[in-house]
């Protein structure tokens, strides 16, 4: 039972914590006008889903819980029956300090991007995010952070109709240059 409970309390957790977001959410007041989805949608719908998958994920561990502990993945049937050579491989090393950077990496996007607006600050971010984790590839790093953030402004701005930081001048002109491209008022 105290198992089960263990298991189980990330999950209770992670629910009560949406359940009460959802009742503050549910206290936006907003008409949206011409058949478009009001502010309160995305906060609603996405509180809804982690509530959905927290009680699938309590549900799975009380009730089948142990069954999915008794059967082995076929990752771990793959090196069970393995040579011992191959499966006496050196342990993975870690990089904690990657993760520091990366957290700080983080703070610092969240305190620049009123002043560099959210395509710049985007796009540096996604780019710092890979070459800190070590991906070497310059090239795929910047065509992946460009069109990762310009992905993003997009389907926020014209899909979901969030106001997203522009950024100060001289940086929200990239902004309007961009918002202008890609038809977004």
């Amino acid at each position: 039972m105290l198992s089960h409970l263990r298991r189980n309390a990330p999950y209770m957790a992670v629910f009560a914590i949406a359940a009460g977001l959802y009742f503050f959410a549910r206290q936006i007041d907003f008409a949206a006008p011409g058949g478009r989805i009001g502010p309160d949608f995305w906060p609603k719908t996405i509180l809804l889903l982690a509530m959905v998958t927290c009680a699938y994920e309590i549900v799975k561990n009380l009730f089948f819980g142990k069954a999915g502990k008794e059967l082995a993945g076929v990752l771990q049937s793959i090196v069970e029956e393995a040579p011992v050579e191959i499966a006496a491989l050196p342990e993975e090393q870690t990089y904690p300090h990657l993760l520091l950077i990366g957290i700080a990496m983080t703070v610092g996007y969240v305190l620049l991007i009123e002043r560099l607006g959210f395509f710049l600050c985007t796009f540096i971010y996604l780019a710092a995010f890979m070459l800190v984790g070590r991906y070497r590839r310059f090239g795929v790093v910047l065509a992946t952070s460009l069109i990762g953030s310009l992905v993003f402004m997009f389907v926020f701005m014209k899909i979901v109709y969030v106001s997203l930081p522009l950024g100060q001048a001289p940086f929200s002109e990239v902004s309007f240059f961009l918002m202008r491209l890609m038809g977004i008022r």
